[in-house]
Order: C-alpha cells, then structure tokens, then sequence
C-alpha cells in the first residue's frame, strides 16, 4: 500500500492508518462475502440443475441428451481454456476509475442474469433445434459467468493479506456461498417437482434478480485497495500471464488437487435427484430435506472452522475432514441391500451430513490455501498479480463441473436410466402443455390420448411390435393440429395412462376425476372449472405415475451404477485431492509467515528507497 505523506512514516500516522484500514477491511469482508448468495444461486442452477432440467424436464432422444451433455462437457472445456486465463489477464490490466474489480463482477452478473432467464424461458424448441439452443445458452452463460467469476475470486487476496483476517473472510466468503446454495437447492426442488416447466420458468427469474442485486451490493459498497504504483500502469501480455501461471507450481498444484476435490465433490449432488426418485420416490419434499441436512451441516461447520484450524492446523484438519467424507460415502454406498442399513431419508439425511462436514472443511482449507498462492507469487518474483493467480481456481471448477456432467451422462446413458426417466420427462411436458389449453382442447386431448393407449396394449417396450405401434401413434398424432403442439413422444405415451386428471373448481377446491387412461373425457364441462394433470403424489393415497414409469421400474442395473458413481467415485476423488497436497504443496501456516515477512521487509526498503 503506498503513501506518500510525511506523516504516514510516524508512529501517531502509522496507527492511524492502520486503524483505517482495518475499519475499510471489517466493512468489505462482510458485504463481499454476503453479495456471495447471489452467485452461488445462480451456479447452483446450473451446475446442479441444469442437467435435471433437461433429463426431466424436455423430451430429447438418447442421441439428443447424449450430444448435448457431450457438447456441455468437452465444448466447455475448450471454451473454459480460452476464456478463463484471458479474462484473468483483462482483469489484471484493467485501469477503471471504480476499480480493477468491481466492473468486471458487475458487467459479468448483469449479463449473465440475462442469459439464465432465457435460457429457462424458453422451452417449447423440439428435438435437435433445443439442442442448439442450449448449446448457445450454455456457452454464453459460461463466458458471461466468468467474467463474474474471475473477478470475484481474484478480488478475495487482494483485500488483505493478514493470515487472520485471509482467514476470516475466506470463512465468511464460503459460509454466505454456502448460504447461498442451500438457498437454491432447497428452493428449485419445492417447486419444479410435478411442475418442472412452470417452476424452472419462475426460479430462473428469482435467482438472475437475486444474483444480480448481489453484485450491486458489492460494486457500491465494497472498496477495493489502492493498487501498487507499478500495477497503476501495468499491461499484462499473454506470454507474461502464461509465465506467471507455469512458474507458481504451488498454484499449479492446488489447481490439480482441487480439480480432484471438485469433480469427488460434485457427484452425490448431481445424481442426488436420481438417486433418491430411483429408491424412494418422485418427491421435491424429500429432495428438500436432503439439501438441508447437507447445507445447513456445511454453514455449520464453516463457522466453527476458524475454532477447528486454531485447533488442529490446517494439515491434520484435512486429514480429519477427508476420512469423515469418505466413511459418510461408504455408507450411503452400503445403504439399501441388507436389512440392517435401509435406504430411506433419516438415513441418508444422516450420512450426508458426514460427507457435507468432511468435504465444507476440507475446501475451506483448500480457498484459503489457493489464496496464499498470491503471496507466494510475491514472495518468490515481486508480484502479485492476483487475477492471473486466481484464474485457474474459477477454471478448475468450471472445468470439473463439466467433467462431472460428462460422467453423469456417461452413466446415465449405459445403465438405462436416462431413457427410464423420459417417461417422467413426458409426463411434466404434457402437464405443463395442459394446463396452457382450454377445457375444450384439454378434454380432445384426453380421448385422443386414450385412443393411442389401446395401440399399445398388452406390449412390451423394447419390442418390434411396441415400436410398430410408436409408429403408427406418431403419424397419428403428427396428423392432427391440436395434440401435435404437445409435443408429445409417441415412444412415451403409455406413461400418460397413470396421470391424475384433477379438476380444480372456481372457489379452489381440487377434485381427482381419475387416472387419464381410464378418465371419461365426455364428463369434462367447460363451467366445472379449470383441469389440470397431477404426475407426482397424490391426495388420495395411490401411487403417483412418476413413480409408477420410473422408481417400480428400476433395475439392479441402474441402481449399482448411480450408487457407485454418487459415492465410491467422490471417496476416490477426495482421497487424490489430499494425497496431491500432502506430497507436493508446502505452504503451511509457518512457511506463510515467513513469506509475508520477507514481502513486508522488501516494501519498507522500497519505501524507504523511495
């Protein structure tokens, strides 16, 4: 930090600004990390929902949901290895009147919130044509979040480098993060389960509005540090941002051992929804209660990690937290084949538990270890150059979040399960076409979809006289102007049979007619009221038709492959990500007080060369 007056040099001047800088660093800790909700929403929606959305929620072929997480995967990936490192390099010569930081995190929120409300609002492009679209959408989201993105995280070193207070905001950066997640995963299950279309409609503009409120907060109330003179007016190339990132192997390390942690930490949450349609049932309530057992465990401990790492260091904390995760994994693996450990949610809310409070300690060491990278930088070339550093942790995580999708598709698509769940898919497509239909439409839509049913009657999907009947119900349904806005896939019109038809009258109270295949479409009278299909639980008891299609439907198969996948896979990748640091990262609590001397010891000579 430089100063040029006179005063600043004696002992009254010094404490006083010392004294301002920690009231400057006390009021930016808080109102960086809370404006940390918002985005943590907002990637929530897509790294943990998005693939829902499409798995659930569209009705694609094998070959449609295949190429587009493909495309997600490896086409993020490239497009990740071309943007993350440029933008740190942006960011790094940026010169703005209001900041090195605070444009870019701005810039990058608004625009991305933009794209989130289009990309969940738009819904009614078939086929191949949605595959492009989200494709787009993807992308764009992806280029207009790291513009956020790297600027946020590149800001976090730079509002001090006090081992005490790195400490304290990195704590409250990732507890607000957390605060944030648990926010968005509790919320998008409650309301897009049996309303996939309408809820994912409504919680894209919830949480674009949320995150980019957030980022306001930051950008007026946020204060960045006055920057060093040589970084006043210095440009950083290509080449000097790629020799910053070659040379810091300790950086270089993390970023691999975190990539481990990140992809490890991923799975449960993103196979969650499977997994739990898969062995209990189609309920968002129960989804609910699995995100709170898991959110409210990782704030908890997030508080209590400054008492812990006091306690224990930041060495034998990881290894305490890593071995807690992998035990809680190892039983949820263990969870439904013997009677002795029962799949059900008190259980499982349990065990996640564990491998929420054993993997939120562990990453909280790992933020603050990346951190320290900076100084590390500095310490070794004279450097900070915060942004480049801290590049490569937004492009890590990005980078394994594709890798996860990768792997979720992988074993989504060979264990039969993606093509089990568009009967589900179906379902909520259907119902929300429904609903956008008058009664009259909504009761030639019933007998017509009857119709088809007896088409199929006594087969069995998989065979050549079910895929006959397919055909024949597809150019039937191509053929009539109504039923063809549904968008309705032959290949899944038995689901359709088990629907709940309800009838909701004009003072609100809702009626069960019955099941749509069995349903007398000649009792539906246009003053009765509004209707509507009911896919999930029902009030009188009986099964719902998502769990009818999908759960009764389940194979050894499935089940073996999204249970290893959602446990022995992250155990391995946690084991990996501690293993890495253990043998090659050796910035620990004393060789980072030594750094930090070494820096203060170089800036007093400068100043007083100066």
């Amino acid at each position: 930090m430089e100063t040029n007056s006179a005063a600043a040099g004696a002992p009254g001047g010094i404490a006083e600004a010392e004294q301002l800088r920690k009231k400057t660093f006390n009021r930016n800790k808080w109102y960086y990390s809370i404006s940390g909700i918002g985005r943590d929403m907002s990637y929530s929606l897509i790294d943990s929902f998005l693939l829902i959305y499409i798995q659930f929620g569209v009705s694609l072929t094998l070959a449609q949901f295949t190429t587009l997480s493909l495309i997600i995967g490896v086409g993020g990936r490239i497009w990740d290895a071309m943007n993350d490192p440029l933008m740190g390099a942006i960011i790094e010569g940026s010169h703005f009147k209001s900041g090195k930081f605070r444009p870019w995190i701005l810039l990058g929120a608004i625009l991305c919130g933009l794209v989130i409300i289009v990309m969940f609002n738009i819904q009614s492009i078939p086929g191949w044509r949605f595959v492009v679209f989200m494709t787009v959408m993807y992308l764009l989201w992806e280029s207009t979040f790291t513009m956020n993105d790297i600027g946020y995280w590149a800001m976090l070193p730079s509002l001090s480098s006090v081992k005490e207070e790195r400490n304290s905001i990195t704590t409250l950066t990732v507890l607000f993060a957390g605060v944030g997640a648990i926010l968005a995963q509790g919320i998008i299950p409650q309301v897009t389960v049996g309303d996939m279309r309408a809820g994912y409609r409504f919680v894209s503009i919830l949480i674009a509005a949320v995150f980019i409120g957030c980022q306001l907060l930051l950008y007026f109330m946020v204060k960045e540090p006055p920057r060093r003179k040589a970084e006043k007016s210095e440009n950083i190339s290509l080449k000097k941002m790629w020799r910053t990132i070659a040379r810091n192997d300790q950086v270089l390390w993390m970023t691999l051992s975190m990539l481990f942690y990140n992809i490890g930490s991923t799975m449960l949450i993103a196979l969650a929804a499977n997994l739990l349609y898969m062995e209990i049932g189609y309920n968002g309530t129960l989804y609910f209660y699995v995100v709170v057992a898991y959110g409210v465990t990782m704030v908890a401990v997030n508080a209590l990690y400054p008492a812990l790492v006091n306690k224990l260091g930041r060495t034998r904390l990881q290894n305490v937290s890593i071995l807690t995760a992998v035990v809680g994994y190892a039983l949820i693996a263990l969870m439904g084949w013997a009677p002795i450990l029962p799949f059900n949610i008190a259980l499982l809310c349990a065990f996640c538990m564990m491998v929420s409070a054993g993997q939120s300690l562990f990453y909280m060491t790992c933020i603050i270890n990346m951190a320290n990278c900076v100084e590390y930088n500095d310490y070794k070339y004279g450097e900070r150059n915060e942004a480049v550093v801290s590049t490569l942790r937004p492009f890590m995580a990005k980078f394994a979040a594709a890798m996860h999708t990768l792997i979720v598709t992988l074993v989504l698509a060979i264990s039969g399960t993606f093509l089990l769940s568009q009967s589900i898919s179906t379902l909520e497509t259907q119902r929300d076409f429904f609903e956008k239909h008058g009664a009259a439409d909504q009761a030639y839509y019933i007998t017509q979809v009857q119709g088809y049913l007896k088409e199929f009657d006594g087969l069995t999907a998989g065979t050549e006289a079910y895929q006959a009947a397919a055909d024949t119900v597809g150019a039937e349904i191509a053929a009539d102007s109504v039923v063809s806005r549904f968008q309705l896939d032959p290949s899944y019109v038995p689901a359709l049979k088990d629907a709940m038809v309800v009838l909701t009258t004009p003072d609100g109270k809702q009626e069960e007619l019955g099941r749509l295949g069995s349903f007398d479409a000649s009792s539906i009278s246009t003053d009765q009221g509004t209707y509507s299909i009911k896919i999930d639980d029902l009030k009188s008891g009986g099964e719902s038709a998502a769990n009818i299609h999908f759960r009764d439907q389940r194979t050894q198969t499935m089940r073996i492959w999204v249970r290893l996948a959602a446990t022995l896979l992250p155990a391995l990748m946690l084991v990996l990500a501690l293993y890495i640091q253990r043998k090659k990262f050796f910035i620990d609590e004393d060789f980072y007080d030594q750094m930090m001397d070494h820096i203060n010891n170089r800036k007093q000579e400068e100043g007083s060369m100066a």
